[in-house]
């Protein structure tokens, strides 16, 4: 990355913008961080408030940068929400980069915006879902916001990267994750089916190295990257891990996608009884994307931004399970029980 570049963080006090700011600082960089409410910041940023929905507000937080990371998310119960968060605020983003004259725009999509239930490879250059009315509104979000990119750079020759991280793990995310199953307990996980197909995992320190190669590789203009680590467990495996570290009873329960879409369709009928609103029907091609029986090939990635993800599942252990477990004192039943 060029030398004390004025870049901008949009949505920069999350779970992986964070780690990205206090890494640009230590680059030198002069950075901006844009959010919706006030918070703090590490220093040697900025923090402006802003919301990509303010298209006057996105061209004075831009003005005078050369680098905009748009990690913003948004959304809500209904897809208007999605349109003036996700649609409209990353046109909002885009063309205030546009008149800023930004050398080039980041955006964090996600793997959401793939369809992954059917056994397939996906490659960094397979295309957004073709069906994307069929699935939630997250990923429906995602999945527009990718086309209004691509639309900008044909028109307008918009000079962005997007990035789709999978189930990121790591400080400041959870141990139970949403991607890996449902948890009713915090050492229950209910499974996106059986549980038996190698999740999508990456280290949040992956995708901020993703992030910040993103910026200056010369090949991934114009082009997307599926962000997906190479420490392959399967749900299966990833709750008996975190058995294992934690020394708690943790467990996992696989469940049939049509049972699960059963429970979702009971669910909804019951909202649609009482007339609540926002109550869209239940999507099963997004229910079937969560049981992840697509894989991964990240070599464009890997070739053309020089990423290299860890392999390692100790580092794995180190970085995104022991970090969120308490540890239990020797002695302590529990250790005895499992260490039988």
């Amino acid at each position: 990355m060029r030398t004390s570049e004025r870049v901008v963080v949009i949505g920069g006090t999350g779970f992986i913008g964070t780690p990205l700011v206090q890494a640009l600082i230590s680059g030198g960089h002069l950075v901006t961080v844009v959010g919706r409410h006030e918070r703090p910041v590490p220093l040697g940023a900025r923090f402006i408030v802003g919301e990509v929905a303010d298209s006057r507000r996105m061209m004075e937080v831009i003005r005078g940068a050369t680098l905009v990371y748009h990690l913003g998310t948004g959304g809500g119960k209904s897809w208007t929400d999605f349109i003036r968060d996700f649609i409209e605020g990353t046109r909002n983003v885009a063309e205030a980069c546009l008149h800023a004259g930004v050398r080039r725009v980041i955006y964090a999509s996600s793997i959401a915006a793939v369809y992954l239930g059917r056994a397939s490879t996906i490659m960094d250059a397979t295309p957004t879902d073709d069906k994307p009315n069929l699935r939630s509104l997250y990923s429906r979000g995602k999945i527009a916001a990718e086309a209004e990119l691509h639309r900008l750079r044909l028109e307008r020759k918009l000079p962005f990267v997007i990035l789709r991280p999978g189930v990121v793990l790591g400080k400041g995310g959870i141990l139970e994750h949403s991607g890996v199953g449902q948890w009713p307990a915090d050492t229950r996980c209910i499974g996106w089916g059986s549980g038996t197909n190698p999740l999508p995992l990456v280290l949040v320190d992956d995708v901020v190295d993703a992030l910040l190669l993103a910026a200056t590789a010369a090949e991934a203009e114009g082009r997307a990257f599926n962000i997906v680590g190479d420490v392959c467990l399967t749900a299966r495996e990833y709750v008996a891990l975190c058995a294992r570290v934690s020394f708690r009873d943790y467990r996992f329960y696989p469940r049939r996608l049509a049972y699960l879409q059963t429970i979702e369709i009971a669910k909804w009928a019951l909202k649609a009884l009482a007339r609540k609103p926002e109550n869209p029907f239940p999507s099963y091609r997004d229910l079937k994307s969560r049981s992840f029986r697509s894989t991964f090939d990240n070599a464009e990635a890997k070739r053309i931004l020089g990423w290299k993800p860890t392999a390692d599942v100790g580092v794995l252990i180190d970085t995104a399970m022991k970090i969120h477990i308490k540890p239990i004192a020797p002695g302590d039943l529990r250790r005895l029980a499992l260490e039988q």
